[in-house]
């Protein structure tokens, strides 16, 4: 086995932190060394967190435990290996039906460690699987479940001689292992000097420190081309613990810490090649042991670690930015007398900078060497004033009528309401108020509205809403159409635009003049969603309407990212189409 040396060099430094306030809530506190923590949000916005946790100093009773949060905020916790054969760096996902799958490591009946893999896939945790079998000691895995029920992972072998890094997979839906890839030399320095992500197609994102335990080049694959391949990122510097995020644009980010002057990098792929790196952390602060980064639905990339350099401010500290621009360093959680040293940390963001922020202190407790995991979350930044949830368009004859919901307001005067009249394909034309609508002020409660407009003949119309709160800030809503032709004489269902979509999208549809005993009919008209499964996840429609075409724009943002359908009935009429919502 290798023998691993840290060296704390010093460095002088003044750092002046902004703080974190939110509230702290304990992950795991007791007579153990808990560390390693995981965290993952499931679709309720509950978290997940996955740690090692062992006796003492004493390695042969690590374990993996799994801490999930209730209903009330607490969080039940239970032992997933349980098998006193040490067990340790465990990382966890969770696909879009709430199902937990965790990587880690743990010896085999050689004694040698492995890639071992479990999951509640079936309804609870089984057996583990094996991902690696055999041969070499293996170590420090890192995984991630895809969209289609494949588990990816990345790991090194842990010996005297020369390591590698290796790539393979486990299919849940077939229960077969993929070849195994050999990636790069590299060897491993304890902790997770690798990372891996998978995007809403499947494909694989790998970032791994190549070269020696304490630092090489910047290795980054990806599977877009249909084989992992390996791409160019332009970084020629000697990096340890790179961490890769893929947003919900396809937008690759990594992070890095740099040998030379201990701070952390960050590059981007979004103009298509990866930008120059760019430092995001203070000089002197010698950043470590973080598990992760994340990214959350505005696409601001978040980070947690730790300095241990009295000069610069002992303590867990967080950054966050958006395209290639960074905060200042915000302290997490400074360790209080009780607590002697720092060790792991992690990140989840989702929302508009919802964020919850994971720490590991450690101290000495009934003659043990003991480590705590705690937690802090909270919104970083303040709520939209007014959530949208739906806005569509009505249109009878000449007379269209917009309808609008809101899911709560804060400060909310009303909306104005735009109109442009457009050509297809052209641009819209020149947007004019045509009207104005009260808001409700400040209330956590459903809110509906309605605007008639009488254009007065056939043409293309736009609408949108700008939402005032009495401060004066404004926000403008997305933009939808009309179309006002000759009534039709047939039954449609349009395809939804933009499809794909994140997270809205607009679905058009005609009902036609029916001639009955007296005039023309009213269709009770029923337009609904549904999942893969056929369960019903949204109404948009259940009303009579009149002949006319109608546009309405669907909000998926409480839905996962998949594949849906949207269901049309009207009288005999019924039609079903495809969409797919990517996040």
């Amino acid at each position: 086995m290798k023998t691993f040396l840290l060296i704390i060099f010093l460095t002088v430094s003044n750092l002046s932190a902004q703080q974190i306030t939110f509230p702290q809530d304990t992950i795991a506190r007791n007579d153990l060394f808990n560390n390693r923590e995981f965290p993952a949000y499931d679709s309720d916005g509950k978290v997940h967190v996955t740690y090692t946790g062992q006796l003492d100093t004493d390695g042969a009773t690590r374990e993996i435990y799994y801490a999930r949060e209730n209903n009330d905020g607490s969080f039940s916790t239970i032992n997933i290996t349980n098998n006193s054969v040490d067990d340790n760096y465990s990382t966890l996902s969770i696909d879009s039906n709430d199902k937990v799958h965790v990587g880690y490591t743990g010896r085999d009946g050689a004694n040698l460690f492995q890639i071992k893999y479990l999951t509640n896939f079936l309804g609870s945790f089984g057996s583990p699987i094996e991902i690696s079998q055999g041969g070499l000691n293996k170590a420090t895995p890192y995984s991630k479940i895809g969209p289609d029920s494949v588990m990816h992972f990345v790991y090194f072998t842990y010996t005297n001689d020369p390591d590698f890094t290796y790539y393979r997979s486990y299919d849940l839906r077939t229960s077969t292992l993929s070849p195994v890839v050999t990636l790069v030399q590299a060897e491993t320095g304890g902790d997770f000097d690798s990372g891996l992500d998978v995007d809403l197609n499947g494909n694989v994102y790998v970032v791994v420190k190549s070269g020696s335990i304490f630092g090489g080049p910047l290795k980054y694959y990806n599977s877009t081309s249909g084989t992992l391949t390996e791409t160019p990122t332009g970084v020629t510097a000697s990096v340890t613990n790179p961490k890769v995020e893929v947003d919900k644009n396809n937008v690759v980010h990594i992070i890095y810490r740099d040998e030379a002057d201990k701070r952390l990098y960050y590059i981007n792929n979004q103009g298509g090649s990866f930008s120059s790196p760019v430092a995001i952390t203070p000089t002197g602060q010698r950043p470590a042991t973080y598990q992760n980064i994340d990214v959350d639905d505005s696409l601001r990339v978040y980070i947690v670690y730790q300095s241990s350099v009295s000069t610069s401010g002992k303590g867990f500290y967080m950054v966050y930015g958006s395209k290639g621009i960074f905060s200042d360093t915000i302290k997490v959680y400074e360790i209080t007398s009780e607590y002697l040293l720092r060790n792991s940390s992690a990140v989840i963001a989702k929302g508009n900078g919802e964020i919850a922020l994971f720490y590991a202190p450690s101290a000495m407790r009934n003659s043990n060497v003991v480590c705590d995991i705690f937690m802090k979350r909270g919104p970083l930044f303040d709520p939209v004033p007014v959530e949208l949830v739906s806005f569509s368009a009505l249109v009878e004859g000449t007379n269209v009528t917009l309808k609008w919901e809101t899911a709560s307001e804060t400060n909310n005067r009303g909306f104005e309401i735009e109109r442009a009249v457009f050509s297809r394909p052209s641009s819209v034309g020149r947007w004019e108020k045509i009207g104005f609508v009260e808001g409700k002020g400040t209330t956590t409660l459903k809110s509906s509205y309605t605007f008639n407009d009488d254009v007065g003949g056939a043409g293309c119309y736009a609408y949108r809403l700008v939402q005032q709160d009495y401060d004066g800030v404004v926000k403008t809503s997305n933009t939808i159409e009309v179309e006002i032709t000759n009534i039709p004489f047939e039954f449609s269902l349009e395809q939804n635009f933009p499809n794909p979509f994140n997270p809205t999208t607009k679905i058009r549809y005609r009902i036609p003049f029916i001639q009955t005993h007296s005039s023309a009919s009213v269709q009770n008209v029923l337009l609904k969603i549904y999942d893969l499964l056929g369960n019903e996840v949204a109404t948009l429609v259940n009303e009579n309407k009149a002949p006319g075409v109608y546009e309405i724009e669907f909000n998926g943002s409480k839905l996962t990212s998949g594949v849906y359908f949207y269901r049309l009935q009207a009288g005999k009429f019924n039609a079903v189409k495809k969409l797919v919502l990517m996040k």
